[in-house]
């Protein structure tokens, strides 16, 4: 949190100056502090514990600079209708003036702040275009046409290289079995996402494996599956046992929070019967309140079945 408030705070602000652009205070928040704390605290730090170690100061700077850029290609995917290979000239820096919007011109002067502290490599670059491409491809959760199956090998796809996107930043030559570990923890992140989400998504009008399910203990089984998968995953690789058990552990707290969502849904799903509809249901139906002590205790019981999967 220090890092964001005296590095990148002060980063930003300097760079809107320069390009002349302004955010909305709910852009700034989302770029300057918790999505670079999200990927700093939920990403990249877990994949470090199966390394047994932390983010060197060099590494989390460039990961919140990184961040911040990735929060932005996100809301030109979301706002503006372009082909992968636009995306690729915004990253390559060969778009054509008249293209360049403001926005556009904020994640150039980013990178011109990166390239002072880390000069990108090649493999960075190459999974930045192919995670950009994924979440490209994620806009056709838009359609209510979409199977559940063509949306897990999205969000698969999207998620896994957005993981291994964020490891390419780091200090480090991953083995083909961590990386597995780590496209992996980004699928199950996206179920989690999914599952916290699921009244923003539908509001939203985006299809999710939670709206496609005709019973959410479907959607319960597709869950625990991929934690076992994670898990195994972890437990491939050539880390000692300690480390391995660790990283699990880790985890595990943080995707309980998705089979805390799931007992609700559930509860949801119940009331309204067979088969599941999310069109059915209120918002308090939905949204899974965690300042409730019981929903704090289920994540601790959670968190200890994930772990033993």
């Amino acid at each position: 949190m220090k890092l964001m408030r005296s590095f990148l705070r002060p980063l930003v602000n300097s760079s809107l100056e320069k390009v002349n652009y302004t955010l909305s205070p709910k852009e700034k928040k989302k770029v300057d502090f918790y999505y670079p704390l999200f990927n700093q605290i939920v990403n990249i730090e877990n994949y470090l514990c199966l390394k047994g170690r932390y983010a060197s100061k060099a590494e989390a700077k460039r990961m919140a600079i990184i961040s911040a850029m990735a929060t932005l290609y996100d809301d030109l995917i979301d706002e503006e209708n372009f082909e992968k290979e636009q995306y690729h000239a915004i990253v390559d820096k060969t778009m054509a003036i008249e293209s360049i919007t403001p926005k556009i011109k904020l994640i150039f002067e980013l990178d011109n702040q990166l390239r002072k502290i880390w000069n990108p490599t090649y493999e960075f670059i190459n999974a930045l275009k192919l995670a950009i491409e994924w979440q490209v491809s994620s806009k056709q959760q838009l359609k209510a046409s979409i199977s559940l199956h063509e949306i897990l090998s999205i969000s698969e796809k999207k998620c896994g290289n957005s993981s291994l996107l964020w490891a390419s930043v780091l200090d480090e030559d991953w083995t083909a079995e961590e990386k597995a570990f780590i496209y992996q923890s980004g699928m199950v992140g996206q179920l989690v996402n999914d599952l916290f989400d699921a009244f923003k998504d539908r509001e939203d009008g985006v299809y999710t494996f939670v709206t496609k399910v005709s019973d959410i203990n479907k959607a319960k089984e597709i869950f625990i599956a991929a934690c076992v998968k994670l898990n195994q995953s972890i437990l491939h690789t050539n880390a000692t046992k300690p480390k391995k058990e660790k990283t699990i552990q880790r985890l595990a707290c943080i995707h309980a929070f998705a089979m805390v969502a799931l007992e609700h849904l559930e509860n949801t799903n119940k009331k309204y019967g067979m088969p599941w509809d999310i069109s059915k249901a209120s918002r308090a139906e939905l949204v899974t309140d965690m300042a409730f002590l019981k929903n704090k205790l289920k994540l601790v019981k959670q968190s200890i079945f994930l772990a033993k999967l």
